[in-house]
């Protein structure tokens, strides 16, 4: 999905003319020039250099997140993730070594079994 210009941290009055020119995606505005985006938006050079600007390091910090992995190395990622130890080795076997961290691991079972102590 294509970003839309108006997400961008921009001045409302230039985000504004960028989307009546016709800006309304990132992709519209990615192979523009500053000078090409100031002519066709009604914006001066400066303002366009600045858009320019805010929009490559948005994208750059936003794709930066998304980055394309295997799935062996997600894999290796979890398997390298610590455990909390809950001291009761049945119950560390069962979780594989522990409760695992960054994930939410629910406890259940029938009344009286103990789950409130584990906490």
């Amino acid at each position: 999905m294509q970003r839309e210009v108006g997400s961008f941290p921009l001045a409302p009055s230039v985000r504004a003319k960028l989307i009546a020119a016709g800006f309304s995606t990132l992709q519209d505005v990615a192979d523009v020039t500053a000078i090409e985006l100031a002519r066709e938006s009604g914006i001066s050079e400066d303002s366009a250099v600045k858009v320019l600007q805010v929009l490559r390091r948005e994208n750059q910090s936003g794709t930066s997140v998304t980055l394309k992995h295997t799935a062996l190395e997600l894999l290796e990622q979890e398997q390298a993730q610590a455990s909390i130890i809950t001291f009761c080795s049945a119950l560390d076997e069962v979780l594989g070594g522990g409760v695992p961290l960054s994930k939410v691991t629910e406890i259940c079972g029938p009344p009286g079994v103990g789950k409130t102590q584990l906490w």
